[in-house]
């Protein structure tokens, strides 16, 4: 029986001199594959559809008290308690406040021109709940909203008309029903859409002065990933109601949307999949074919080595054993350039990653490599040892 350092060292050698540099490149590239979206693949996932959800707003649930809809129903309003509970739920990034409604205000910018400026009242978060961007100036804060006070922003396309462009329009005094809001900010972004000709005051400002609904009837809770949107859905309404009477509150989200984004990126995961499956199996047939190749090309050894007394298990050991020598170098191979991608990647992408599903998804390729060399070289490694002593030596 020849000895296991023996045999893996003539193996290799004979990996080395079949030169099957495409076999073990097509194996290590289906395991770095594999790899990668094995660690970071909900990461990746959520950052590259990020844009694709913000733009269709499809993660942002809006929330509203229905109560006006409903003749001879009190306008009711959401309970401090009940948006903290909404936002300790799993798969919610942030709640931002809001009051249902605009209030109008003709406005006189730096020209003879008169417009007349919608204003809507938001809280401190409203802004990155709808990844929106100063393009002059600051956001509100925590300070500007439980302070109450006199600031505003105007949309970009409010900011153009009213002075003539964003950093104009900052420090400016507005008067709003003989009372002066300062401009602290310009926004604009993807999501803002229409509201880019509004104007934002700070939530409790317009609570105060009692105008739109006077109360906060309306919240934006943005989830995580689209993929939580679902099962808000279903939970919020309990979550208010436990907290505050609401039996008219309404969820609104953009389902069409959602669907397609799911569907799209149901195609492209599974495309992803098939083409490292394709790439493992092309590594796999490769194996199949080199070991077929290689018993062909060596029946002359093979022969000699029986009429030398070695056994059948030898034989089959030694082909099976190049096979596998090829599949676990190209595993190898692969678990390098995957760990090395993976590290780079959440650079990148700006996350973590768990280093134990690093170390389970290596150890998994290792042996998917070997089982995919021992099925791809044991029926061509059978047929070696099989073979009849006369046969192969006279074999030409």
């Amino acid at each position: 029986m020849i000895a296991m350092s023996d045999l893996f060292r003539v193996s290799l050698r004979q990996v080395v001199r079949q030169r099957n540099y495409g076999v073990v490149l097509s194996i290590a590239l289906g395991i770095t594959a594999f790899i990668v979206l094995a660690v970071l693949g909900r990461e990746m996932r959520y950052k590259i559809g990020q844009d694709m959800v913000l733009m269709g707003g499809v993660n942002v649930i809006n929330v509203v008290m229905d109560d006006r809809d409903y003749p001879g129903q009190p306008v009711r309003e959401f309970y401090p308690e009940a948006v903290k509970a909404i936002g300790s739920l799993p798969g919610v990034a942030m709640v931002s406040r809001n009051v249902r409604g605009s209030v109008g205000f003709p406005l006189r910018g730096g020209g003879e021109r008169s417009l007349r400026v919608s204003f809507i009242g938001v809280d401190q978060n409203y802004a990155e709940t709808f990844s929106l961007e100063a393009v002059a100036g600051r956001l509100f804060t925590a300070e500007d909203v439980e302070g109450r006070k006199r600031v505003c922003l105007l949309g970009l396309d409010a900011a153009r008309d009213l002075f003539g462009g964003a950093r104009e329009a900052l420090g400016k005094l507005l008067f709003l029903d003989r009372e002066v809001f300062e401009v602290v900010g310009v926004i604009t972004g993807v999501m803002l859409g229409s509201e880019r000709q509004n104007g934002f005051l700070p939530v409790t400002s317009m609570i105060d002065r009692n105008w739109a609904s006077g109360k906060i009837t309306r919240l934006y809770v943005r989830a995580v990933g689209w993929e939580d949107v679902a099962g808000l859905v279903e939970i919020i309404p309990s979550v208010i109601r436990e907290h505050q009477p609401a039996p008219y509150v309404r969820l609104i989200t953009q389902e069409d949307q959602l669907k397609r984004i799911k569907f799209t990126f149901m195609w492209v995961e599974s495309l992803l999949w098939l083409g490292i499956m394709a790439s493992l199996m092309l590594g796999g047939f490769g194996i199949w074919t080199g070991t077929f190749a290689a018993v062909r090309a060596r029946t002359r050894e093979v022969g000699l080595k029986k009429a030398m007394g070695g056994s059948d298990a030898d034989i089959l050991a030694q082909f099976l054993a190049e096979a596998l020598c090829k599949a676990v170098t190209g595993g190898l191979l692969g678990i390098v350039a995957g760990v090395f991608l993976v590290e780079v990647g959440a650079l990148l992408l700006d996350t973590g990653f768990s280093y134990g599903l690093l170390f389970m998804g290596s150890l998994g390729s290792i042996v998917f490599s070997a089982v995919i060399g021992v099925a791809g070289g044991l029926y061509p490694a059978m047929q070696a040892s099989r073979m009849d002593v006369v046969s192969a030596l006279r074999f030409e």
